[in-house]
């Protein structure tokens, strides 16, 4: 009955974690919007899709600086995108985020992202 009941905490830990809502930073009351990103994908067959979100976006400028971040997966049943930050963000002017899907899943998440000027 111990081993049931600790597989079960296992799977249920596991089935938590699988939530792919993330942030980075920490976000103050005097922080502004930045920029509030969509990205939605239909699922590809046998297939993923890898998506990098880019801030400021290719020919702005950005006078801010970044101090947080926050992906929201708008599917809410485990089956969104892996966001990862691969550069930049809280403490940086710029950011580079990465969303990947699972195999023939699509990629409906929100990506928020809040700064101060310095």
């Amino acid at each position: 009955m111990k081993f049931l009941y600790s597989c079960l905490l296992l799977l249920a830990v596991f089935a938590a974690s699988q939530a792919f809502s993330s942030s980075w930073g920490k976000r103050n009351n005097t922080d502004i919007l930045l920029s509030r990103q969509n990205e939605r994908r239909a699922p590809l067959k046998n297939n993923y899709w890898s998506v990098n979100i880019d801030y400021p976006r290719a020919g702005t400028s950005n006078n801010y600086t970044i101090s947080f971040i926050n992906v929201i997966d708008n599917f809410r049943n485990t089956s969104g995108a892996t966001p990862s930050l691969w550069s930049g963000g809280p403490g940086y002017r710029y950011a580079q985020i990465n969303l990947r899907s699972q195999v023939s899943r699509g990629i409906d998440s929100t990506v928020e992202i809040y700064g101060k000027r310095k």
